[in-house]
């Protein structure tokens, strides 16, 4: 059996090496090592580079060709065409055939297209040649997260695509690239913009014991109260009227407290304090001042037990010239932090009682005065009062010269006419006594 299969399988080897003698054609045809898809004898490629080196194999090595296996082609169009011709002999004929190779030069891509893109999850429409785009950030957001994805898979994104965007930015660009094939690098930007934050400012801020210079800036506040007061009266105002406001501590106990005004619009928060020290229960209404005068603010509205007051000046004084008398004969009264004043200065005037171990701080805050916004609003509108004014006096000046006018070319009408008037009366008058003065011709005697 096994001696069967050997013959036969000398045979078939015996029937291929017949068949190969004298044939003139070409095996494992490759260009830069790329193998060629061929039907018969016309055979095509994509390489890469701007030349290649061919080779193959002969199924006859007898077989003779114009181009031996390595040549070296130079690419210099988009498709460069070469021939190979193979020569041989059967039984004493000649055969020859002629390969054809296309050889396509692969040309590297240029497209940096994106397919998709997003940032922090938001959709952004892509537009033909158009490279940086528009993202409305919330007011809150702290990253800018890119999801880019593109059109060619032969391009990379090469860049990061996870950003920070600073909280105190309202506006920020932020860069990524995309390189293609051909490596050419395509920059898109993606723009920022941070919404308004949420407005959560107090538009006034009103307690019912002792003082505070409000600014809607200004978000803790320092003041003291008597023991007598263990409940703080708040009334504050939003800014905003979608805004929302919540008061909490307003119950006092000795010592230090802290109330806490927190103004809430949508996802915004903003939290106003009032640190408020309350007294112990001491008398200490015997440490009062019975006076208090200042002569750069003679308009003080002083009372004994009111301590805290706010003093509005245009310009800073350098320092107070303070007359404090207290009710207390046994009262000593000291000034303090009464130099080089500037704006939110606080004089202290501390009136202490030596033999009782008792003292009382009244507190003079130094306010700058300016322009609110009411003023400031009040004279735009008498700006556009006055400014109206005097376009309808002109308008009225006008309509007024202009009557004038009209009136002074009437009265010169009505003289003309007079005048032309008067001239056909005195024509007239002349004819009348033409004819009067006019003698008599021949026809016009009588003959008697």
């Amino acid at each position: 059996m096994k001696k069967k299969y050997f013959i036969f399988f000398l045979l078939i080897c015996m029937f291929l090496h017949v068949n190969a003698e004298g044939e003139a054609t070409l095996k494992n045809i490759k260009v830069s090592g790329k193998e060629c898809k061929c039907i018969e004898y016309n055979c095509e490629v994509e390489v890469d580079g701007n030349s290649a080196i061919v080779s193959y194999e002969l199924y006859d090595n007898n077989a003779k060709v114009d181009r031996q296996s390595g040549f070296s082609v130079d690419l210099t169009s988009s498709v460069t065409t070469i021939k190979i011709n193979v020569t041989n002999t059967l039984n004493g004929e000649k055969v020859e055939n002629t390969y054809s190779i296309a050889i396509t030069k692969h040309e590297k891509s240029k497209n940096s297209k994106l397919k998709f893109l997003k940032v922090n999850g938001q959709t952004i429409k892509l537009l033909d040649n158009v490279i940086v785009y528009q993202y409305n950030a919330k007011y809150d957001e702290k990253n800018i997260v890119v999801q880019a994805e593109v059109e060619d898979a032969t391009a990379k994104i090469v860049s990061e695509l996870n950003f920070e965007f600073d909280l105190e930015r309202t506006t920020d660009s932020f860069d990524f690239d995309v390189k293609t094939e051909s490596g050419e690098i395509t920059t898109y930007r993606i723009f920022a913009i941070r919404e308004e934050k949420p407005d959560t400012s107090l538009k006034s801020l009103k307690i019912d014991h002792g003082n505070i210079n409000f600014d809607k800036k200004k978000y803790e506040y320092e003041f003291n109260v008597e023991y007598s007061v263990n409940n703080i009266s708040v009334e504050a105002v939003p800014n905003n009227k979608d805004a929302v406001v919540k008061i909490e501590n307003k119950d006092l106990i000795v010592g230090d407290n802290t109330i806490k005004i927190i103004v809430t619009n949508k996802k915004a928060e903003s939290t106003y304090i009032l640190n408020v020290k309350r007294e112990e229960n001491i008398d200490k209404s015997i440490a009062n001042l019975k006076e208090l005068e200042i002569e750069e603010y003679p308009n003080l509205s002083f009372k004994p037990n009111v301590l805290d007051y706010n003093l509005y000046f245009r310009e800073i004084p350098s320092f107070l010239s303070v007359k404090a008398i207290p009710e207390n004969k046994n009262g000593k009264v000291e000034i303090m932090n009464n130099n080089n004043l500037e704006e939110d200065s606080k004089v202290v005037i501390k009136v202490t009682i030596d033999n009782m171990s008792i003292s009382r701080e009244y507190t003079l805050n130094i306010v700058k005065k300016s322009f609110n916004s009411n003023n400031k609003t009040l004279i735009l509108i008498t700006a556009i009062i006055l400014f109206i004014t005097m376009i309808v006096l002109f308008i009225i000046e006008h309509k007024s010269i202009n009557k004038k006018r009209k009136e002074t070319i009437k009265k010169i009408k009505e003289m003309n006419k007079k005048k032309e008037k008067e001239k056909k009366e005195v024509k007239k008058e002349s004819k009348k006594i033409s004819v009067k003065d006019k003698k008599p011709n021949d026809d016009e005697i009588e003959i008697i």
